[in-house]
């Protein structure tokens, strides 16, 4: 999507993983808390103190028993053909707590003192639907999240004489993510005695890399994967505006090299149980009507599936919004709902050619070229008149950057694209915390502005991060929880608990990451995300205290010293990518914090009446406003820019000073 063009003129702002570790970086994202949700159409079943578990679950609750622990010996029982990335995860787990694993198909002789964990599918047969079975009566929730895709029941009780735990799923990836929450439920190398009954309500959760500007690194990218089949997301879309061979020379093949980088992606993504979808771009200069363009789409196509991928997207955004070749205008004529007609019989054809004789393809998803708005237009009614009802469209809202997405609109969405007598399947393409349409700014501020119940409307969501893959993984933990379960998505709750796990357990380099995090609010221009809330408090009450004639409170001094330590505590996070793509961001930063601290110290000795030492001060605060405002920030087509935060209030502060202090 375009969001440069959407946005020009349009708004004040001039807008821009993980295996994450240690086990008990858990235990500090938010602490020990009440898990308490009311789940959808059913009963508020969840309670107890449990650790917090993002994305939190539909159900989950605290029991009598003892804990289980991971520390020492522990069985794990696993039939064979258990899905091999989430055993490998278990034995992880286990390694991380001090424990030391046993694989095994059945448990016969525990070990004294030992412990277990069971591993596997839900079905009737199976061990670990047995083990849960004997834990007690199957609960109402066990049954619906064993019977729901990517479900999964975490227990623990007694089995064989020893603690045990129970991870059962639906399926291999329900599997995969009972690991995910076990691995955030240990407390001290034990898991507490405890419930946990799970599904998502989202069938699609997960990332399109799909902005302008320069595309992500190969370790980004995995680190990206990794990330997400972490915090419970099923899709990573391929699809950077910037790699020529998805665009401008989309006809092309991959050479060796790039097609080795791309099966270690797809594998990756299958490792972390995320469907690795590929998006080709052919709008620039295809003629629809063309054979041999058909068939270069589907030998590009072909080329990809070899690898191993099962799920494609043509998106068509961005482009001239009429057919643009003679053979095209003689055969559909010109104009938007020609245009729509062009597409449609392009789309339908790959549909029916490239899928021949494939059964385990994802349905086939497009980007309409007017892919905003829930409204009809003539492009909508053609399209959906005449586009195959299999095929998926991707949506972003109202807007090219949506602030809000409704239920109700989503669903007007469907109805657009669709046929008259059925809604389309929608998935929505969210230019959140996208960065390309102002590179010089970053946008992290919380989720928000998404309907809680929008689930009920659309079939996914997937987020388009910022060109820093890093600094992008708190608002994809933000998705995940929110794509997961939207009731009881908070939007705060989960930044907090995001930023926690990638700065890890010290106190002080995770004061460094909320403190710069604040700097870079400035998403929405309304209440709901003012730009630096913290720092603009600080501020605030500085100026108060100030024109009262009383003390500071020392707020923003603390403030201040904390900015200048940044380039120093950032790089000691334990996500140490976030540091390189904050890096201009943070010496930009440190540079306002010298002159904080330089500008009070020149109110001060403003009413002692120093006049040295102000003029002292006076020149240091120009020294920082000028490091400050350098140009450090390199972009792939804008040239070096300044990095911009916290919407100028820093530098609005230092002027203010530089006004009030004698000598201006």
């Amino acid at each position: 999507m375009n969001a440069t063009s959407a946005r020009a003129g349009s708004r004040r702002r001039r807008f821009l993983l993980l295996s994450v570790a240690g086990l008990l970086v858990a235990a500090v994202i938010a602490g020990w808390f009440v898990t308490a949700r009311e789940v959808p159409g059913g009963q508020d079943r969840s309670r107890g103190d449990l650790p917090a578990v993002h994305p939190v679950p539909q159900h989950a609750m605290s029991q009598p028993g003892e804990s289980v622990p991971l520390t020492g010996r522990v069985h794990v029982v696993a039939a064979p053909g258990t899905d091999q990335p989430a055993l490998d995860a278990l034995l992880d787990v286990i390694a991380a707590a001090g424990g030391t694993a046993e694989v095994v198909a059945a448990l016969e002789t525990p070990s004294e003192g030992s412990s277990a964990v069971y591993l596997g599918l839900g079905g009737e047969a199976s061990p670990a639907r047995s083990a849960l079975r004997a834990l007690g009566p199957e609960r109402p929730e066990d049954g619906e999240a064993l019977e729901r895709a990517e479900g999964y029941v975490v227990a623990t009780g007694k089995l064989e004489g020893i603690p045990s735990a129970v991870l059962v799923g639906h399926d291999g990836d329900g599997v995969f993510h009972s690991v995910q929450t076990l691995r955030q439920l240990l407390k001290a190398g034990s898991v507490p005695a405890l419930h946990v009954s799970d599904w998502p309500l989202m069938e699609t959760r997960g990332v399109i890399e799909g902005f302008y500007g320069t595309p992500w690194s190969h370790q980004a990218r995995l680190d990206v994967i990794s990330f997400a089949g972490r915090q419970k997301m099923n899709t990573y879309i391929y699809s950077p505006k910037d790699d020529p061979l998805l665009r401008e020379k989309w006809r092309d093949l991959y050479s060796a090299q790039e097609l080795t980088e791309l099966q270690e992606l797809i594998e990756a993504a299958e490792a972390n149980h995320l469907r690795f979808t590929y998006a080709l771009s052919p709008g620039i200069d295809v003629c629809y009507s063309r054979d041999s363009d058909l068939e270069d789409a589907i030998t590009k196509l072909e080329s990809l599936y070899g690898l191993g991928v099962r799920s494609f997207v043509i998106p068509l955004d961005d482009i001239a919004t009429k057919v643009q070749c003679p053979e095209d205008v003689e055969e559909f004529g010109s104009g938007p709902s020609n245009l729509a007609k062009a597409q449609a019989t392009f789309l339908n054809s790959l549909q029916e050619r490239f899928t021949a004789g494939k059964q385990d393809l994802q349905p086939l998803e497009t980007v309409p070229t007017f892919y905003t708005g829930s409204g009809s237009n003539p492009y909508k009614k053609q399209l959906g008149r005449l586009l195959d009802p299999a095929i998926v469209v991707q949506w972003t809202g109202e807007d090219v950057v949506s602030h809000r997405i409704t239920r109700d609109s989503a669903q007007a969405a469907r109805r657009s694209y669709g046929r008259e007598d059925a809604g389309r399947p929608i998935v929505i393409w969210d230019n959140y915390p996208v960065n390309d349409f102002s590179q010089d700014h970053l946008f992290m501020a919380p989720l928000i502005g998404r309907d809680a119940d929008l689930y009920q409307s659309v079939q996914g969501i997937v987020t388009n991060p910022m060109i820093q893959p890093y600094l992008s993984l708190p608002a994809i933990f933000n998705y995940a929880d929110f794509s997961w379960n939207g009731p009881a998505y908070r939007p705060q709750e989960s930044m907090d608990a995001a930023l926690a796990q990638l700065a890890g357990p010290d106190q002080q380099v995770q004061a460094a990451v909320r403190a710069f995090v604040d700097l870079n609010q400035d998403w929405q221009d309304d209440e709901l995300t003012p730009s630096a809330p913290a720092l603009r408090r600080d501020i605030r009450q500085f100026w108060s205290d100030y024109d009262a004639g009383k003390a500071p409170s020392g707020d923003l001094l603390h403030r201040a010293e904390l900015l200048q330590k940044l380039p120093e505590l950032l790089p000691r996070m334990a996500e140490p990518g976030f540091a390189v793509d904050a890096e201009h961001w943070a010496a930009a930063a440190a540079e306002y914090g010298r002159g904080v601290q330089e500008a009070i110290a020149m109110l001060e000795a403003a009413r002692r009446g120093d006049s040295e030492s102000v003029a002292e001060s006076r020149r240091n605060v120009n020294s920082a406003l000028t490091a400050a405002g350098a140009r450090t920030q390199p972009t792939l087509a804008l040239g070096v820019v300044t990095p911009v935060f916290g919407d100028g209030e820093l530098k609005t502060f230092l002027e203010d000073a530089l006004r009030r202090a004698p000598g201006t």
